[in-house]
């Protein structure tokens, strides 16, 4: 028999009664919404704009009012969403490294079970295929990779080491089967990244040496066989050395 109250077989609550807020009126809910719709505009734009000013010249050359400017927004905007050059910067690299990596990883899980000289051939083609579509990611990067310093730290520490090292590990591992060209594979690596984005990083003078813009999809795909030519092998027979 008990002395006290069944709390979980009564109506009784202990603490004070909740009380619902009054619903706002629909005229100011549809005005909240557009207000928070402007927000999130205005944020995307910021970011365009400062990912381009960034690509264009570095951190040390963009400022929050360049950007604002580019934007064509009131600088008290920018800074309202992002407070300081710094933090509008990582958000910047935030943005655009997620969003390769993203596409990275779910091309990584479709490629499940695929022998790792294929997997490999595969993921270097479509990083210059993104090379070519997103130039700005490289120029972003060579900006900050040539100096030691804070934001590189932050980068190394925060976005980028991960990549870097699957890439390396699936290198050494193709290695191994005959089918990449010996080295140390986080060389190759950057031997590898620079053959593949540095055309498009530099497309306005190899338009003028080449005769052909480097954006057009059919010299994309020569790029990427040229490439592939770079670095894979086909391994010796292993009964035509044994005959030699």
């Amino acid at each position: 028999m008990s002395n006290g109250i069944n709390v979980a077989n009564s109506s009784y609550r202990i603490g004070p009664v909740a009380v619902s807020p009054a619903p706002e009126p629909e005229g100011e809910l549809v005005n909240k919404r557009r207000r928070q719709a402007r927000s999130v505009e205005t944020r995307a734009k910021i970011l365009k704009a400062a990912t381009q000013e960034f690509a264009e010249v570095g951190f040390e050359g963009a400022t929050t009012r360049s950007i604002a400017h580019r934007a064509n927004l009131r600088h008290a905007l920018v800074l309202y969403h992002f407070e300081t050059k710094t933090g509008l910067w990582q958000a910047v690299m935030r943005d655009i490294v997620f969003w390769f990596n993203d596409a990275f990883e779910r091309r990584l899980a479709g490629l499940e079970g695929v022998e790792d000289p294929v997997k490999l051939r595969l993921l270097q083609a479509d990083f210059i295929r993104m090379a070519a579509a997103h130039p700005e990611l490289h120029w972003l990067m060579s900006h900050e990779a040539g100096r030691t310093g804070e934001r590189l730290d932050w980068l190394m520490g925060s976005l980028v080491g991960g990549t870097f090292t699957l890439f390396g590990e699936l290198i050494a591992n193709v290695q191994k089967t005959g089918h990449y060209v010996q080295g140390n594979p986080y060389h190759l690596h950057y031997l590898f990244l620079g053959a593949a984005a540095r055309i498009f990083m530099l497309a306005a003078e190899a338009e003028r040496f080449i005769g052909r813009s480097p954006f057009e999809p059919e010299f994309v795909e020569e790029h990427v066989r040229l490439c592939a030519e770079l670095f894979f092998r086909e391994p010796a027979d292993p009964v035509k050395r044994r005959s030699r």
